[in-house]
């Protein structure tokens, strides 16, 4: 097994959100607001099947359906959250990092008791840094879509995927060279959900809510239309639930 490939995002300022994006669902978006963040690696790819079977065959963890989409290097989907912070964990320990998440699970569901920020092992991107990344980072043109202009360049998305996941990288990279940021598959973040963080949220390194019961994922998906495909949308499912169009993408604290 070789360790998965990490893309380092030099730190920065931003402005996270959309004060523009339309619609009553778009409120969420709103307000745009000024962020900095930390130095931080992530994946150059989402999780594809390849690997998260790989973390089911060594501890029994049930595979994901695939759809009828192909595993292999397609990404991954039908993870729960708690499935995939439990691949994050598993692949740490691995490559002999440190944990960064303590967790206990009952028959409720998965409790997280602790988050160790400045761990090296592999964790979840916050939805700041997902967003940061998604742009570009420093690196960032300021297009309208990762990397491009023209978002059939760099995404599959409901006009042009067939209604199925296709193989991670084959579309046009963005500004750091991370693929598939919009479309393919939806993208686990760390964050609660909640509709009006934005108003409240820290100028330094957000990870969202101390509590909620929804957590955020990002990025659009092979059924999304494209006027959901911005980077700015964000989306919220309970924890516990796999869904069809869902999967995720690692992060690494920069050590």
């Amino acid at each position: 097994m070789k360790e998965p490939e990490m893309v380092f995002v030099q730190g920065g300022e931003f402005y996270m959100g959309n004060d523009y994006a339309p619609g009553l669902s778009a409120q969420d978006e709103k307000p745009e607001h000024k962020v900095k963040v930390s130095d931080f690696y992530i994946g150059k790819y989402e999780v594809t099947f390849d690997e998260y079977d790989l973390f089911c065959e060594a501890t029994g963890y049930p595979k994901p359906d695939d759809g009828g989409f192909g595993r292999g290097k397609h990404p991954v989907i039908n993870v729960s959250w708690y499935g995939a912070i439990k691949y994050c964990n598993w692949l740490s320990s691995m490559f002999h990092l440190d944990k960064v998440y303590e967790f206990s699970e009952d028959s409720l569901g998965m409790v997280i008791n602790k988050v160790n920020w400045d761990a090296n092992g592999y964790r979840l991107p916050t939805e700041a840094e997902w967003e940061f990344a998604a742009r570009g980072g420093v690196e960032s043109k300021g297009f309208p879509y990762p990397g491009s202009a023209n978002l059939d360049e760099v995404a599959w998305y409901d006009a042009n995927s067939g209604a199925k996941t296709h193989e991670v990288g084959l579309k046009k990279p963005n500004e750091l060279g991370l693929y598939d940021m919009l479309g393919n598959a939806f993208e686990w973040c760390w964050d609660y959900y909640d509709a009006k963080y934005y108003a409240n949220s820290p100028e330094s390194d957000p990870r969202g809510p101390a509590s909620g019961h929804e957590r955020v994922y990002r990025g659009g998906s092979f059924k999304s239309p494209k006027e959901y495909m911005r980077i700015t949308k964000r989306y919220h499912f309970m924890p516990n639930k796999p869904q069809g169009t869902i999967g995720f993408r690692l992060a690494r604290t920069k050590k």
